[in-house]
């Protein structure tokens, strides 16, 4: 299912003059941002440079519910696993520590940051597309496919159920292609398991935070060795990567 977040945008008048001295000019467009069909609650006024929205690094940390962190002329902008750094002085942007030739950089205006809102959105695995009629930018959910959903091993090819006996003994996350296998490891009987709490995309990653489940208390069970295990297939976007955090340590598991 999709979820669409639009972004309309208002006409107003607007100059500004834009540090640093090779940022883009700012053209006289002043957007409005709409989330669900609602308008944003805004700190800052949105602005338009070189035919991109811009919003305010606060109204973005609100917006993305990230976290901001401004220190000297590096701004910081974290969600999930996942962190944008962008080097105000030298107009480069670095995603997950790699700076990016593509990336975009923030602008200053007086004294506010401001990060470009279509760029970000992308980089969180959306989907974006500009409706004319009712002149909105539409921000759609990255699509199913690009989630991890558990399969039934005994429905995979030969092949694939080949590498799952291969790997399903040693613990932590195995893939072959789209096809992950995430192991316990060695369990003393079968009270012990392993479960998906939930599945996040973030900036260049998917993110799929699984619980190590324990034994009920009040229920025997056979002493018999087992070796809990989910697999589950991802068709990942260009240049994403999958994570496997255990949601009870916020660490990644392995």
């Amino acid at each position: 299912m999709k979820r669409k977040i639009a972004l309309a945008a208002v006409l107003g008048m607007s100059l500004f003059a834009a540090q640093p001295i090779m940022a883009a000019p700012v053209s006289s467009a002043t957007p409005v941002i709409m989330v669900d069909g609602k308008q944003a609650s805004m700190q800052k006024a949105s602005i338009i440079a070189n035919q991109r929205t811009y919003v305010s690094a606060e109204d973005a940390k609100r917006l993305l519910q990230a976290e901001w962190k401004l220190e000297g002329n590096t701004g910081k902008l974290t969600r999930g696993q996942a962190t944008l750094m962008f080097q105000l002085d030298l107009g480069k942007v670095a995603v997950n520590g790699t700076w990016k030739e593509d990336g975009q950089p923030a602008i200053v205006r007086d004294g506010t940051v401001y990060l470009p809102l279509r760029w970000m959105a992308e980089q969180a695995g959306y989907k974006i597309e500009w409706n004319a009629e009712k002149r909105a930018v539409e921000i759609i959910a990255a699509q199913s496919e690009d989630k991890f959903v558990l399969v039934d091993a005994e429905k995979l090819t030969s092949e694939q159920q080949a590498f799952v006996e291969s790997v399903k003994k040693e613990k932590g996350v195995h893939n072959q292609g789209d096809l992950y296998v995430i192991a316990r490891g060695e369990s003393p009987h079968p009270g012990y398991g392993l479960q998906v709490v939930k599945v996040q995309q973030s900036w260049e990653q998917l993110i799929v935070y699984v619980k190590q489940t324990s034994p009920d208390p009040d229920r025997m069970y056979p002493q018999v060795i087992t070796y809990p295990y989910l697999v589950g297939k991802a068709k990942l976007a260009p240049y994403t990567t999958l994570v496997v955090i255990d949601v009870d340590t916020n660490q990644p598991f392995k």
